[in-house]
């Protein structure tokens, strides 16, 4: 990019500091969320954060099809079936590398 050019608007490159500083301050929960999927100590536990993540994420869309679908990844993982197939699955990926 040229020195001329500018960034998108939807980027917020255009905003005004105090507008930047509410942008901030509404996506900041995704930051503590973002926190827990790196802290998370097993690979089930962190797809369930990621989850938890994306949830989040998806109730700002103001669709609710993502927000279903997610809702429901969510049960099947937190099942005791779908963490042992999870597992599988991760066994499975390692195993191949």
């Amino acid at each position: 990019m040229s020195e001329n050019e500018q960034m998108p608007e939807e980027f917020g490159a255009g905003l005004p500091l105090l507008e930047k500083l509410k942008l901030l301050a509404e996506w900041s929960p995704l930051l503590s969320r973002a926190q827990a999927v790196l802290s998370a100590e097993t690979p089930h536990s962190r797809a369930l954060a990621v989850i938890d993540a994306l949830q989040w994420a998806a109730g700002k869309s103001g669709t609710t099809v993502d927000d279903e679908a997610l809702e429901h990844l969510e049960a099947v993982l937190g099942s005791p079936e779908g963490k042992a197939f999870f597992d599988w699955c991760v066994k499975k990926i390692d195993g191949a590398l």
